[in-house]
């Protein structure tokens, strides 16, 4: 027979079931698990004891479809299709129709209410967990990255906390019997704390930890026990029981070494304030420093020298050019002097050159046709005046 290649085989799957009747219309009654919705599409699981088969209904938003939740029992019809990428095979739903709520999640509910009648969640009977513990024991898979997980949050802090590791299987027939026996062993080791922890998971892989057994054991233990299975979604009765509920094996780690971390806060704090009160005397006492080698270069010989050499140079120049200004000032006033000098020799030569004849009604006479002998005249000078009488007209 000859050899077929992965994507021959993938596709002669999905033929055959496209065109077999029976895959093409199925009618399967189970218990819904791991129910959600994404992108318009409603995914869950059927399941009947530890069998399930997944399905899908697309585009439920234009289907006439109920409310369903994690519990109730149903009866999906639709057909087999072949996921060729993860090689996984489901019921793509037409119809669903609910029977109410499974016999196994009644189950869930009446041991969770006995539980509640007896007190073993109530908030008074929980252990108190230590501030600083230093014993710690692990309860989970050791080939779980949960380990990694917690121990990477507890290996940021310094601390003293030791870890006993008790691996077990977290789902699974045997699971059960593993997690009580884990109890049991670290329980005597009177220890700080016990984490039970897993790397999360679905509703089924989870439903070992709704197991009354375990739910008994985790309430009788003196060490105070710590839950981190690893879901957000409905509690399980350990998550209930348990002294501590958290969600991850992350905040578990995180949780035990709060007060380590707040140390090494503190520490850090005051290292910090420390730092900070050193470089502060340090940027004074440079202050005080330079302010001394300010003083004392101020007090040197060389800069008196020079700054009394300015001051003289200063007051040199002030006394230069307070000369040649004086200077200036009286090279002006020589100038306007002479200025005035010849102005006055231009005025007396003048009146030197100007002599007038008046008569004696003060008339001038410019002509000596204007003159007859014995006339008598007024001879104006500039230093005055003299009379006189013509004798030759």
């Amino acid at each position: 027979m000859k050899s077929l290649s992965v994507k021959q085989f993938n596709q002669y799957i999905k033929t055959s079931f496209k065109h077999d009747p029976l895959f093409q219309n199925v009618s399967v009654k189970g218990e819904i698990a791991n129910y959600k919705i994404s992108h318009n599409h409603i995914y869950f699981s059927l399941k009947e004891e530890n069998e399930i088969i997944d399905c899908v209904i697309y585009y439920y938003e234009q289907k006439d479809i109920e409310d369903f939740n994690n519990g109730d029992e149903v009866i999906v019809d639709g057909n087999l299709i072949y996921n060729s990428f993860f090689s996984k095979i489901s019921i793509s739903v037409n119809n669903i129709e609910k029977k109410g709520l499974s016999e196994e999640y009644l189950n869930f509910l009446k041991i969770k209410e006995d539980f509640l009648k007896k007190g073993y969640v109530d908030k008074d009977i929980k252990k108190t967990i230590c501030d600083y513990p230093k014993e710690i024991g692990l309860i989970t898979s050791d080939k779980s990255a949960a380990i990694v997980d917690f121990l990477s949050v507890i290996n940021k802090e310094i601390s003293d906390i030791n870890i006993y590791l008790y691996p077990v299987k977290v789902q699974g027939l045997s699971a059960k019997d593993e997690i009580i026996n884990a109890i049991n062993v670290l329980d005597k080791k009177n220890l700080d704390a016990i984490v039970i922890t897993r790397g999360g998971g679905s509703k089924e892989d989870l439903k070992v930890f709704n197991e009354k057994d375990i739910v008994e054991e985790i309430y009788k233990a003196k060490s105070p026990i710590i839950s981190a299975i690893g879901h957000k979604i409905d509690l399980s009765l350990t998550d209930l029981v348990s002294d501590l509920f958290l969600q991850t094996p992350t905040e578990a780690g995180s949780y035990l070494v709060r007060n380590y971390k707040k140390i090494r806060q503190d520490i850090n704090k005051i290292f910090i304030d420390i730092q900070k009160t050193l470089n502060r005397n340090i940027e004074l006492k440079e202050l005080k420093l330079n302010n001394l080698k300010n003083s004392l270069d101020s007090y040197s010989l060389d800069k008196l020298l020079d700054e009394k050499t300015k001051n003289v140079n200063q007051i040199f120049e002030k006394i230069k050019n307070n000369l040649n200004l004086n200077i200036e000032k009286k090279e002006n006033n020589l100038e306007i002097l002479k200025y005035k000098l010849n102005s006055l020799k231009s005025i007396l030569d003048i009146k030197k050159n100007s002599i007038f004849i008046k008569d004696f009604d003060g008339n001038f006479i410019y002509s000596k046709y204007s003159l007859k002998n014995k006339d008598k005249v007024n001879i104006v000078f500039s230093d005055g005046e003299v009379k006189a009488e013509i004798y030759d007209g």
